[in-house]
């Protein structure tokens, strides 16, 4: 056989395995650049932290309590003077929302907040008397019907209350708060400030400032 034919044969045969191989290192790019970009990007013994796990700071806290139950307040204040059963829906929203609130300001707040600056003792004490005066309107809000003409009456001077309320604490003493606690402390704080939302009362009369 001459080395021409030879090299010919070794060509043909050659040919295939060498297509294969092509085909081989494409679709292992195609596979790569396909593949979704967590699968790509995750390494072993990594994970990220869900958001959830996070946790936010107890006066980031209480400042997002604050909102929700302004957005309360607004809900009432549009609602038609004749709309008895969207008011007491809302009303009795506000009553959860306040009660648990002040539940978490009363045992964990305020305390820690006393201790850590003591300059807010002052404030304190005040806050946890207006709690006292809005856990009983809460109380009469909570038995009165939205048909009585007192009803619309009691929740504007709750929201008048409770307004006043919040202002005092974001504007004039949450500031020193922030100021005196680490952030580490904060988040601490927050995180058991939100797990103790679940063993609230629903009744605000059994608040601890509703008994002093």
């Amino acid at each position: 056989m001459s080395q021409t034919a030879s090299t010919t044969r070794q060509r043909k045969a050659t040919t295939p395995a060498k297509k294969a191989a092509k085909a081989t290192k494409t679709l292992a790019k195609t596979t790569a650049k396909t593949a979704p970009k967590s699968a790509v990007k995750t390494s072993p013994g990594k994970k990220s932290m869900p958001a959830a796990a996070v946790g936010q700071d107890a006066i980031a806290l209480l400042k997002d309590d604050h909102k929700v139950v302004e957005k309360l307040f607004k809900e009432f204040e549009k609602a038609g003077d004749a709309a008895y059963a969207k008011k007491r829906k809302i009303v009795d929203q506000v009553i959860s929302e306040l009660t648990t609130h002040a539940y978490i300001e009363e045992t964990l707040f305020y305390p820690t907040a006393r201790k850590a600056a003591p300059e807010t003792g002052e404030h304190v004490l005040e806050s946890v008397e207006e709690h006292h005066v809005v856990a009983w309107m809460l109380s009469e809000l909570a038995g009165t019907d939205p048909h009585d003409e007192r009803f619309d009456a009691k929740m504007t001077v709750l929201m008048e209350n409770v307004r006043h309320h919040v202002k005092e604490e974001e504007q004039e003493w949450f500031p020193e708060v922030r100021k005196a606690m680490s952030r580490g402390d904060l988040k601490e704080l927050g995180a058991k400030m939100e797990a103790a939302k679940s063993k609230a009362p629903s009744d605000p009369l059994k608040l601890r400032s509703a008994k002093a």
